[in-house]
């Protein structure tokens, strides 16, 4: 079955840098596609949390890799000014061309719950194709606007050819059902580090809530080593999550939320 597509020509963003097809800034070193991947799961495998000694005030000193963690100028993440984004648009070409079958393996990394995914699920901004690799979860949210959370935030990471990458945010609130997501959340895993194959397919842009209004601005990953350089897409309208499903997530993950790191504009 063909993939859905979808496409905005007007798109509310926000910008932190001039976009040249949405490539890395210039402060930023294109990796390929694989060293993206490694980046998350050296993250995974490195001693750092959120709070304490090892919390994200101390990121940038844990380890020399992670420099950017605490000098680097675009940090993500970033609170959204909501007047800001009712004002503003820019002509952004978004497309999202996700297939309606995709698989994956779902794992605890310690700091998360992240799915590895395969399929063929590709989003193009300004014609860059930026192809999905996995997606995870954050609780509180750490994306903010006008200084208020929201209960979850779901990151859909994405890698173009050339190594750069784009993040898909989707703010989670609490509610009655939480959709297309409940088989995940159904299959959450209690051990750590092991991979486990999902039971069945699942359509990715069933995740997605509506399209416009979002916000977009270069920023950074929100875990070590905060490698800069990353075009962020923040869908503004929340979907939902059941209070159990996120009791189920805090039961193995009690905080992972990095504080924002600076306010848009």
């Amino acid at each position: 079955m063909s993939g859905m597509r979808l496409t905005t020509s007007r798109v509310l963003a926000l910008a932190t840098s001039v976009l040249v097809g949405c490539s890395v800034s210039d402060s930023a070193t294109p990796t390929s596609p694989a060293r993206t991947r490694a980046s998350f799961a050296q993250a995974a495998s490195t001693e750092f949390g959120y709070l304490g000694a090892t919390g994200p005030s101390f990121w940038g000193g844990l380890d020399p890799a992670w420099f950017a963690c605490g000098s680097g100028p675009i940090q993500s993440p970033v609170d959204l000014s909501g007047n800001l984004v009712r004002s503003r648009s820019h002509d952004k070409d978004l497309n999202f061309d996700y297939g309606s079958s995709t698989t994956g393996e779902i794992f605890n990394n310690g700091h998360t719950i992240e799915i590895e995914t395969e399929g063929e699920n590709v989003l193009t901004i300004d014609g860059v194709a930026y192809s999905l690799t996995q997606f995870h979860f954050h609780s509180p949210s750490e994306h903010t606007i006008d200084g208020v959370g929201r209960d979850m935030e779901l990151h859909l990471v994405h890698t173009s050819a050339t190594g750069a990458t784009a993040v898909v945010a989707v703010f989670l609130d609490r509610g009655a059902t939480s959709g297309a997501l409940s088989p995940i959340f159904d299959q959450l895993p209690n051990d750590v580090s092991v991979h486990h194959e999902l039971n069945a397919p699942f359509d990715v842009r069933a995740f997605l809530t509506e399209i416009v209004p979002n916000a977009q601005y270069i920023g950074s990953l929100t875990t070590p080593p905060c490698t800069e350089g990353v075009h962020w897409v923040v869908l503004l309208s929340p979907a939902t999550v059941t209070t159990e499903h996120l009791a189920q997530f805090h039961e193995r993950i009690h905080f992972n939320a990095r504080p924002v790191q600076r306010s848009l504009p």
